[in-house]
């Protein structure tokens, strides 16, 4: 009965997040969707035999930015973003999101780095594209013999499926990963040819995202129906083993903000700590409690 309780919980927990991990997941589709890019190949020497380079290894410039939030990922990425995640494997270990996002090692297996992954931002776009940023502390990876190289403003672009998909690495801290048209574009962010998005700074500014498990960012679109014109979340993890979940929202439809005010008037009851604050056209909701409360708690307001 107790392993048919835990899976039961485990299958809870992954509801909770299912979006997001749905999200994350997407962005293997969205990169061996867009096919062949060979019409823009540039052949280049070898990287080389070896199995694994290190970073050092590799010619020309790497990516240097500081990568310990959603937004150092927002300050990489180009304009447009639907929505974008964060996640930092190193704080899911012991806690039920090891087992829903996975940890390093997932991530170096799905990406076959032959390296463990400690952080992990993912962007999305309207046009089903997108790209990842991933911190690699060994900084190297598995590179195959043969791999082909393209030059782009004094970076080595790595080809990750050997010219099958449309997938390639600029290595790094953190290093980048997708589509060549993408991974050109956080490129020419970091060399100050292009402008970086700016379009959830309104929100952001009311966000604390250090020391979360993870982060996300959300807009409104066509195919995204939310109760707001924008929302934030993050999730952390307390000295005393609670969870806090912090909800930010930019318009929130009247209907929202009255969920959270019913809710909030017994929450006791449920064993949830509420916290709500407005700021002009913005509504910050913080509860805390422990993870299945806090779940239990997502899952009434919807969101």
């Amino acid at each position: 009965m107790k392993q048919k309780n835990s899976a039961t919980k485990n299958q809870k927990y992954l509801a909770i997040f299912l979006a997001v991990t749905m999200f994350l997941s997407a962005f293997l589709i969205y990169f061996t969707a867009t096919g062949n890019d060979k019409d823009n190949d540039v052949p280049a020497p070898e990287v080389g035999n070896e199995s694994m380079i290190f970073f050092s290894q590799i010619p020309g410039k790497h990516v240097q930015h500081e990568f310990n939030s959603i937004i150092n990922g927002l300050e990489m990425s180009p304009e447009g973003v639907t929505n974008a995640v964060y996640v930092d494997f190193q704080k899911t270990k012991g806690t039920p999101l090891e087992t829903i996002f996975g940890n390093g090692q997932t991530m170096s297996t799905s990406f076959s780095y032959g390296a463990d992954v400690t952080k992990r931002y993912g962007a999305s776009y309207a046009n089903e594209s997108g790209f990842e940023l991933h911190q690699i502390p060994e900084q190297q990876i598995s590179v195959p013999a043969e791999t082909r190289v393209m030059p782009y403003e004094g970076y080595q672009l790595l080809d990750r499926t050997n010219g099958t998909y449309n997938i390639w690495n600029a290595v790094g801290s953190p290093s980048i990963i997708g589509p060549i048209q993408n991974v050109a574009g956080v490129i020419d962010i970091l060399e100050g040819n292009a402008t970086a998005t700016t379009e959830y700074d309104q929100i952001l500014s009311q966000a604390e995202p250090e020391g979360s498990i993870y982060q996300e960012v959300v807009k409104r679109t066509n195919s995204s129906d939310i109760p707001a014109e924008q929302y934030y979340r993050d999730l952390k993890k307390l000295d005393d083993g609670s969870y806090t979940q912090t909800s930010i929202y930019l318009d929130p439809e009247p209907e929202l903000n009255e969920k959270i005010k019913a809710y909030q008037a017994n929450s006791s009851e449920r064993r949830v700590a509420y916290n709500v604050t407005t700021l002009d056209n913005i509504t910050k909701l913080v509860i805390s409690s422990d993870f299945e409360s806090l779940y239990n708690e997502s899952a009434l307001l919807s969101i």
